[in-house]
């Protein structure tokens, strides 16, 4: 019985899912150097925005604190950005894991307030992605074969880090949905119309189409209150699984489209990827592959045959 459960235990899960995040994640902070870098030195600089006499006593230690020099500063920033590159293709991925948590950790509290609440969410699952096994698809290591054998040890590790990465956003989508419930506004079913009352968190033509009407504002606010209490509830079956994925997901688009929360949303969507099985993805993946080549012998056949001269 005992070497059973050990067996079951040690078979590692989310494999595909734990790749795909590596890679998301990456993007997303590659994304945010990239857009930001002209004006790097006035977000993230020793004589930006954030360097007063407060925000030196109240930051964190973090890579940019050892020094004042401007040099000093282009070279963590710019280390960053490689080993960011690094981290999302997966070359010598467990250490880049780390150095990427480091760098990440430090140019969130260098200036946090540019930064949504996807990258604070980002930091505590780049901490449980030290222990998972993320380099075993879409990795230059696994094209290399440098990843070692795994033992069972391994295995199991690699298996508490998905579990904790599901725990997390289990007690996140829980902790959201209580909060919300004590609120009036989603209480009596409004609370959707004042969040779009903010000018810096809508598309005009958008929230105007929800707004004019009242049946899409109160079925919006219920939706999201009831969808994030019974989420981690509907986990523990293959069927509702799916089906609460089906609803999370195109949710968090819609925040990401309707709001313009980006990187909140697109983390979000990139945690739940690691729900999904990898035989569901290979089984994904082999029914999409059999459409294409349906497909395209559909094409071939409509192409008409050239008359011989």
């Amino acid at each position: 019985m005992l070497d059973k459960i050990i067996r079951f235990v040690s078979i590692k899960r989310s494999l595909i899912g734990a790749s795909i995040l590596r890679v998301g994640f990456g993007i997303i902070i590659l994304y945010t150097y990239a857009i930001n870098y002209s004006q790097r030195r006035f977000l993230w600089g020793p004589d930006g925005l954030t360097n007063t006499d407060y925000s030196q006593q109240t930051k964190p230690l973090t890579l940019y604190s050892f020094s004042n020099s401007t040099m000093y500063f282009e070279l963590i920033f710019h280390l960053g950005i490689v080993i960011t590159m690094l981290f999302i293709l997966g070359y010598m991925t467990r250490i880049m894991t780390i150095l990427n948590y480091i760098f990440l950790y430090s140019i969130y509290h260098q200036n946090g307030s540019i930064l949504d609440g996807g990258y604070n969410l980002m930091l505590i699952i780049s901490v449980y992605l030290i222990l998972v096994k993320s380099n075993e698809y879409l990795s230059i290591d696994k094209h290399l074969k440098k990843s070692k054998k795994d033992n069972i040890y391994i295995n199991i590790i690699h298996n508490i880090g998905i579990l904790s990465i599901i725990v997390q956003l289990c007690i996140l989508y829980l902790n959201s949905s209580l909060y919300k419930v004590m609120g009036e506004p989603w209480q009596n079913g409004t609370a959707l119309y004042y969040i779009l009352q903010v000018k810096e968190f809508n598309l005009p033509w958008i929230s105007n189409l929800i707004l004019s009407s009242d049946i899409l504002i109160v079925f919006g606010t219920y939706f999201t209150v009831m969808l994030q209490v019974a989420f981690p509830f509907l986990l523990f079956n293959k069927i509702t699984k799916y089906i609460a994925l089906l609803l999370i997901v195109p949710m968090h688009l819609g925040i990401a489209f309707v709001m313009g929360l980006i990187s909140f949303s697109l983390t979000m969507v990139l945690i739940d990827t690691v729900l999904i099985s990898d035989n569901d993805y290979k089984k994904i993946y082999t029914f999409c592959k059999r459409k294409m080549l349906k497909f395209r012998k559909r094409n071939e056949v409509a192409e008409p045959i050239p008359k011989s001269m």
